[in-house]
């Protein structure tokens, strides 16, 4: 570890390969309170939220999370986001969860960033899961604030400050409003974004105006990784490092595709590239969720099924769905 510095606020910052142990608030001219910081590459690229596989009985398809992430770090994505929305972490048990980061980080083997979704109703779960996530040796933890419930700002503020100081790994806000009830607006993110482990937001508002808000009032060091699959090139055009999308499970490779084209400069190219995803993204709506498994084992990857209340594919929309894509030409 190297030799500690004293900053003139009183602040002792002492920095590893890895991280940051931060000490601030004095006593007796002595730093009393302690945060470690991750060092961690800011989250950027192509994010799958990855699906999570089940069994018919809603119990963890364990022997099916290996030949998943294969899939995805053979098509060319960034990262996975485990356990968020597309990955059920919200009709899932905390145990389950657990097992998820767990066997994801054991079958990842260091290849690919990992992201572990630590989001739930109250605070003490919340931090339960993040401290699960660190152990499990994850990248980084994203979290929705609390749902169901609605607290106020300051409430939010601090659920978000407890669950960034629960660990020292980096944490990304997951702003969805319409499933989380609760909206972190711009204002609200400028605060968060003081607190030091908290270093990006996923926002999934599909509000283009509140994600160019992110970026107008946040600093430029802070992370905005856009959730809205159908504006992702505008997003990274105006400063957005990224996208993390549910819709890259079954196409990986068109996805990581897409970015290149992005990244490439081809203004025509990667229009077209949009609005070609933003057809595939048409095809993946009904029922919920359940076309990613569908797409997944129509490409050779067996990720089991939703969990409940979500629902399989009918045979009848199999076939449908199979017909649609071949139509496309990403069969």
């Amino acid at each position: 570890m190297g030799s500690p510095r004293l900053t003139t606020s009183g602040i002792v910052i002492t920095h590893d390969a890895s991280f940051s142990v931060i000490k601030f608030g004095t006593k007796n001219n002595n730093p009393v309170n302690t945060m470690v910081v991750s060092k961690m590459e800011p989250l950027s690229g192509i994010i799958t939220a990855l699906v999570t596989p089940f069994t018919e009985t809603g119990e963890l398809k364990t022997e099916a999370i290996q030949p998943l992430i294969d899939f995805q770090i053979k098509g060319g994505v960034d990262g996975l986001f485990l356990c968020g929305t597309a990955g059920l972490g919200s009709v899932m048990r905390t145990d389950q969860r657990v097992m998820m980061f767990k066997e994801s980080a054991k079958a990842a083997r260091g290849r690919i960033k990992l992201l572990a979704h630590v989001g739930a109703p109250s605070t003490e779960e919340a931090v339960i899961l993040a401290r699960a996530a660190e152990s499990a040796v994850v990248d980084a933890l994203g979290a929705v604030p609390p749902y169901f419930m609605k607290p106020d700002e300051e409430s939010i503020i601090k659920h978000f400050k407890t669950v960034a100081e629960a660990s020292k790994l980096p944490l990304y806000i997951y702003n969805i409003p319409g499933q989380a009830v609760n909206a972190v607006t711009p204002a609200m993110m400028l605060k968060l974004a003081q607190i030091p482990n908290i270093r990006g937001v996923k926002d999934s508002s599909r509000d283009f105006i509140n994600l160019l808000n992110y970026l107008q009032v946040l600093p430029e060091d802070f992370t905005v990784i856009c959730g809205s699959d159908s504006y992702i090139y505008p997003a990274m055009v105006m400063g957005a490092r990224g996208a993390i999308t549910g819709y890259a499970n079954g196409f990986p490779d068109v996805y990581a595709d897409f970015l290149r084209v992005i990244r490439s400069g081809d203004q025509d190219a990667a229009k077209r590239k949009q609005f070609e995803l933003n057809v595939l993204r048409g095809k993946l709506q009904k029922p919920p969720l359940a076309p990613h498994y569908e797409a997944l084992r129509l490409r050779g990857v067996d990720a089991g099924v939703p969990r409940a209340p979500l629902r399989g594919m009918t045979e009848k929309e199999r076939v449908e769905f199979k017909e649609s894509l071949m139509k496309l030409g990403v069969l």
